[in-house]
């Protein structure tokens, strides 16, 4: 029997309000045989996110001090829902043992992947369906790399297609049975891991929004949505900013050809977005995303355009320092690199460490920018469209600080004060998919 995997975001299970709209999506189409679930979300502002609290239960822990008042709203949520869900003192054992796994010393990303853990056995029990964890199935060969062959055949193993399952997302497990996390939101990547290793139908991601828009409703009024996407595309969008699926979800399904559907638990009925192969009703412009809060930093040394070795030098010393490189180009004499937000300590460590790594006396002090750009068919490639975009950031009077249109066909990207990022994204969106 063909089977779908619906993946279920934090939002989606935050309270038991949301986990009952859960079980009837689940329950309304058969297929919907694997369901893989994100810990439950902040259900206001003034809540911590499970995954917060176990970092911090875990520092705790680690240097010998108390962590139980730490742990208590995490177990008392989780045993409240219980109750309301009608399933009682079922999920006792599993609070229960969360917490001894914080006081036997356990590393901290078995501690952090227990608010999915614990979900996920909760959602099982609710349903009716069989738990299996992450690490039985999901392998990865390294701290960042997932064995995707080792995955598939692990997958065939555990998995029957005929059967209904609850699987934590977020984590999956080394080869000697360790818990190995993915980054902050890496339960779209299990998922479409799952959907490639089982061969589903679709993989249905739902979430809070009703598939994707062209731009940031918060910062451009109602931006067009988006029916269809590429998976092409949707990597671009989603690198260049776009935050309501993983980019490195894209890949699993695309191998495989599985449409990738966003869906709005909140309204079931909406079509959403379905990101598949690419199609002649695709609009030719995909939208406008970007980033803002990115420092810019910029290194200075004759020939190092031609220094084959610098562009790897530079990203060893990223990863060292524990930053995320956003994008890296040259010049003949020069080299900018975008990195992501991140704390003093590592920026500083990233700073301190380049001189040494591509041979230059110093690095100029960093910018604050935004990254913001389009994304659509040989966009990159369009004198015209590029020609709008920068008049629209100049009658803005928006400064531009670099333009990066030759990584790819399908999207180029503008570099802008990081200020003026919303301005800019409205600029550009004025220009390229409004008009």
């Amino acid at each position: 029997m063909s089977t779908v995997v619906a993946k279920f975001g934090g939002t989606s299970v935050a309270n038991a309000a949301q986990i009952k709209k859960v079980a009837a999506i689940v329950r309304a189409d058969e297929r919907r045989r694997i369901v893989v679930v994100s810990a439950p979300g902040k259900r206001d502002r003034q809540d911590e996110k499970i995954t917060d609290t176990l970092i911090a239960c875990h520092a705790l822990a680690a240097r010998g001090r108390p962590f139980r008042d730490r742990f208590a709203p995490i177990s008392d949520r989780f045993r409240e829902l219980a109750r309301q869900l009608g399933i009682g003192g079922d999920m006792d054992p599993w609070v229960d043992e969360v917490e001894d796994l914080i006081a036997s010393g356990a590393d901290q990303s078995a501690v952090v992947s227990r608010g999915e853990y614990l979900c996920a056995h909760m959602i099982a029990r609710y349903l009716g369906f069989e738990f299996v964890d992450a690490t039985e199935i999901i392998e990865f060969s390294d701290a960042t790399t997932v064995d995707a062959a080792a995955t598939d055949r692990r997958i065939a193993v555990r998995l029957n297609g005929n059967a209904r399952y609850v699987i934590p997302g977020f984590y999956g497990g080394r080869t000697d049975g360790s818990v190995q996390l993915f980054t902050r939101g890496g339960s779209d990547i299990s998922a479409a891991l799952v959907a490639r290793g089982i061969g589903a139908e679709s993989y249905e991601n739902w979430t809070d929004v009703s598939g994707l828009l062209s731009a940031d409703p918060r910062i451009v009024d109602s931006p067009r949505p988006i029916a269809e996407v590429s998976y092409r595309r949707l990597r671009e969008f989603a690198f260049l900013g776009a935050a309501v699926f993983h980019e490195e979800a894209v890949s699993p399904a695309a191998s495989r050809s599985i449409p990738i559907v966003i869906r709005n638990t909140n309204a079931p009925d909406h079509p959403g977005t379905t990101i598949a192969a690419a199609s002649e009703s695709e609009p030719r412009i995909t939208g406008v995303a970007g980033r803002d809060a990115i420092h810019l930093v910029s290194v200075e040394r004759s020939g190092l355009g031609k220094d084959v070795e610098a562009a790897g030098a530079i990203g060893r010393a990223a990863r060292d320092a524990g930053v995320a490189l956003v994008h890296l180009g040259f010049g003949a004499d020069s080299g900018t690199a975008l990195v992501a937000a991140t704390t003093t300590e590592a920026l500083d460590a990233f700073l301190g460490a380049i001189p040494a790594a591509v041979g230059c006396d110093n690095v100029a002090p960093p910018e604050a920018v935004a990254m913001v750009g389009v994304v659509g068919e040989n966009v990159a490639r369009s004198a015209a469209l590029m020609a709008a975009a920068v008049g629209a950031l100049e009658a803005a009077s928006i400064p531009v600080m670099g333009v990066t249109a030759d990584y790819s066909p399908f999207s180029f990207f503008f570099v802008v004060p990081d200020e003026r990022y919303a301005e800019a994204t409205k600029a550009l969106y004025g220009a390229a998919v409004s008009g």
